[in-house]
């Protein structure tokens, strides 16, 4: 998805699309995630989880593939079908970590998050260089996307019928003791809270970053390398927080460090100084980093199974990605309304406070219970402590 921003200027320019048009193909895809992610467990939970990751990776292949065929319909509805399938890939990954690899959940979270925003970023950076170099144009250079997500999809057949899928399980609120909605625990809430507002940090400073730059006399080449250093910089923390939460017996210590880092690339951003620019976009970028594979790593931690994972990943990427949707908006309606960045930097210094809390939450040494049974007996254990 990422790979339509570079192009996105001679894509207007080809098809005659207007400016809201052309705003719909960023917003489709979280429109599509917060849709869609609540829909994954149930289908996972009926049909398999194997078989809904082949079915999404087959639906984000078609939809990457129709983009590039003329007219900003089909460019639309194929990038709400990628938003769909990334969605539901999104949401089950964390719970087939946790499925085929409980005893490495955080290599294997690492890997998972490092090779989904290199990819990501990748993509960006490379489109314009492939569509110019190779003289593909933007059409082309989309259904090369396309081609790389069919690829994907035809190895999944491969390592299914090659690892037979498990035995599907009965889902943690579907045994003997009860249905349970996770909807009714502050740890779920605050597990989506916390992947929420790192989205919220992330898109708003992404988006607005090089105006930001620009209003303070910063050039647009200069500004574009700030959101690359942005992305990259926040790699080795995709990978090595999983490996460090794991080892830990809670992971509030690793929440206060992406809080601080938030806080501290947030100050930055008040700066008129080029190099603390870049040096706060870099600590925002690596703090939402960190604190998204932390938020994958909870997903795991925090639940009674797959089944329950899968459940909590849909929960709170449906609520957390609404939550992000807001974030650039309402950061740029601030700027309007007060004439600069400064208070719109201070509200968002504000909800620092939230992240801390829902973290420090999601961060206990504790899960969600698997059944009403479950909850019922815990209920009566700290009863009887008191």
């Amino acid at each position: 998805m990422t790979s339509v921003s570079p192009l996105l200027d001679e894509i207007i320019h080809k098809l005659g699309m207007s400016h809201p048009a052309a705003g719909a193909i960023t917003t489709l895809p979280l429109m599509a995630f917060a849709a869609f992610s609540l829909l994954s467990s149930r289908l996972s939970g009926r049909y398999g989880m194997e078989r809904v990751l082949l079915a999404a990776l087959i639906l984000l292949a078609c939809g990457l593939l129709l983009r590039p065929w003329r007219g900003s319909g089909l460019l639309l509805a194929g990038t709400a079908l990628a938003g769909m399938g990334i969605a539901v890939c999104n949401v089950l990954l964390p719970a087939l970590i946790n499925r085929y690899f409980p005893q490495r959940l955080g290599v294997m979270t690492g890997m998972y998050t490092v090779s989904m925003n290199l990819i990501g970023s990748l993509a960006s950076a490379m489109s314009v260089p492939i569509a110019r170099t190779w003289g593909l144009g933007w059409e082309k250079t989309l259904a090369l996307w396309g081609v790389v997500a069919l690829i994907t999809a035809l190895y999944w057949l491969f390592y299914m019928r090659t690892w037979p899928s498990p035995v599907p399980q009965a889902a943690a609120g579907d045994r003997a003791g009860g249905r349970m909605s996770l909807w009714r625990f502050r740890l779920s809430w605050q597990m989506t809270l916390h992947l929420g507002l790192q989205s919220f940090f992330f898109y708003i400073v992404m988006a607005w970053l090089p105006h930001i730059a620009a209003e303070r006399g910063i050039g647009a080449e200069t500004a574009g390398w700030m959101v690359s250093l942005m992305q990259f910089g926040g790699l080795p923390f995709n990978f090595f927080v999983p490996l460090i939460a794991v080892r830990m017996k809670d992971q509030r210590a690793l929440v206060m460090v992406s809080a601080v880092m938030t806080v501290a690339g947030i100050a930055c951003l008040f700066t008129d100084r080029g190099a603390l620019l870049a040096l706060g976009g870099a600590l925002v970028g690596s703090a939402a980093a960190a604190a998204f594979s932390l938020s994958m790593m909870f997903f795991n931690l925090r639940t009674a199974d797959a089944r329950q994972a899968a459940e909590m990943s849909g929960m709170a990427q449906s609520v957390g990605y609404l939550l992000a949707c807001t974030g650039p908006v309402l950061f740029g309606w601030l700027h309007d309304l007060t004439g600069g960045w400064n208070a719109p930097l201070y509200v968002l210094t504000g909800f620092v406070l939230v992240f801390i809390w829902a973290g420090l939450g999601a961060g206990r040494n504790t899960r969600l219970p698997g059944s009403e049974k479950e909850e019922r007996n815990n209920l009566r254990t700290e009863n009887s402590n008191i």
